[in-house]
């Protein structure tokens, strides 16, 4: 093999694209993240696009430049990433200007085709926690191991039978909507499942092959798994895909609205202080008017917020990706603090730690649904001096769904088990948020 230094550019071209195919989406993500508004600027320059329909056509050019890559239509990685990206953007856009269609491609035999679809959409519709974990299985190539960790299961068995049934419910739906092979495999699942995923012994394995010879059912079976098996790779690379790109949609709306906030905070202060210094006379009427009015529960959530601290060096010395990603969380970088707390290795840190920071960060990011889950499991460990910290954002959480009930009940509860800050803040929620006492 050649040494590093010694080989073609076509070599890198051709591992980026396979790298690609197998788990790695940061060289899309960080093009979509460095081009966004650029391409926006672009758009409106040259067709008169608005900014929200030119991130449309940008994530609709990534998804498929992905699917290129998988179908085979793309053989190596282009030399020129943005003038190819850009290419495939001006046709669309200019069909769209000129409302003509674009030429149809068909890289797929239709059946093939409208078969992944019906696994894309299946997916979709599956609970959150079960479209995690056939990401992280088919898409990332997470062993149970690592699907533990990452997920905050016990242990490598819980992983698997979470994986089986998230894997059952896909193919029993499927099943319902009709898809070819779902019912001549859903009666062999589990037997076919645990010999594609190893875990047979070698003599049950070399019984499992001779049978599959004299069994044409089976034979069937495993056909049909195989197929599936390529379809869910695909669909949960680009779910994954799709997802990333539109919460880095949602981070800068985060950030622009954050800034909208403070400028129209800074502009009330300016106005009300003009107010002050022009009308003395009537100075306790302009208090009465200028008063902040109480916030109602449904949108006061923010207020009652805390800055949680980062790890103590104690902590995440001699922890590096530990110490990275408590200095991401520390300067705001969420996702990326997230991403680099999940890639720890099983036993870096406490199960109620690595599960409240992760809960944290998904909250950071206005995720309260994923988010609710991880301080909910940390909340219920008796013994975790976490847990009533957990329970105190667990009633966050719950308030920004405007599941106040809940929320209530999780604050009511985070006042007897929270520590001092957290204890008080709930207390404070309570007494002025508007909630029934």
């Amino acid at each position: 093999m050649l040494p590093e230094a010694f080989r073609p550019v076509s070599y890198f071209l051709s591992e980026q694209l396979a790298r690609l195919r197998t788990g790695t989406l940061t060289p899309l993500t960080d093009f979509y993240e460095q081009q966004r508004d650029i391409f926006s600027r672009w758009a409106r320059r040259q067709f008169g696009t608005t900014p929200d329909s030119a991130h449309a056509v940008l994530r609709e050019v990534l998804l498929e430049f992905y699917d290129q890559a998988n179908d085979g239509r793309l053989s190596r990685w282009p030399t020129d990433l943005r003038a190819h990206l850009y290419g495939v953007a001006r046709q669309i856009l200019t069909a769209t200007v000129t409302n003509t269609a674009l030429p149809a491609e068909s890289p797929l035999p239709a059946s093939e085709a409208d078969r992944r679809l019906l696994v894309l959409r299946t997916m979709r519709q599956l609970p959150y926690d079960s479209q995690l974990v056939l990401q992280q299985f088919y898409f990332h190539g997470s062993n149970f191991e690592t699907l533990a960790v990452k997920l905050g299961y016990p242990n490598a068995n819980v992983a698997r039978r979470q994986k089986s049934d998230a894997l059952r419910k896909l193919y029993e739906a499927l099943q319902r909507l009709g898809a070819v092979g779902t019912a001549e495999l859903l009666p062999h699942l589990t037997e076919v499942e645990r010999a594609s995923d190893g875990l047979m012994a070698s003599a049950e394995q070399d019984e499992f092959d001779a049978q599959m010879m004299l069994d044409a059912e089976l034979r069937q079976a495993c056909l049909a798994y195989e197929q599936y098996a390529a379809d869910l790779r695909w669909a949960a690379g680009r779910e994954t895909l799709r997802l990333r790109l539109e919460s880095l949609d949602r981070r800068v709306a985060q950030r622009m609205a954050a800034q909208q906030r403070i400028s129209r905070r800074q502009r009330r202060q300016r106005v009300r202080l003009g107010a002050i210094a022009g009308a003395l006379a009537v100075l306790l009427g302009s208090l009465v008017v200028l008063w902040p009015k109480r916030d109602t529960p449904t949108r006061a959530w923010a207020n009652y917020d805390l800055q949680e601290p980062r790890l103590p060096a104690t902590t995440t010395d001699g922890r590096p990706l530990l110490e990275q990603s408590m200095n991401l969380y520390h300067n705001g970088s969420y996702p990326a603090a997230l991403h680099t707390l999940r890639r720890l290795p099983a036993g870096a840190l406490g199960q109620d730690t690595f599960l409240f920071y992760n809960g944290l960060l998904l909250l950071r990011q206005e995720q309260p649904q994923q988010a609710e889950s991880y301080f909910q499991r940390v909340s219920e460990m008796p013994n975790s001096p976490m847990a009533g910290r957990a329970t105190f954002y667990l009633g966050l959480a719950h308030w920004q769904q405007q599941e106040l009930p809940q929320a209530q009940a999780a604050l009511q509860r985070a006042v007897g088990t929270a520590p001092s800050p957290h204890r008080n803040m709930a207390q404070r929620a309570l007494r002025e948020a508007g909630f029934q006492q």
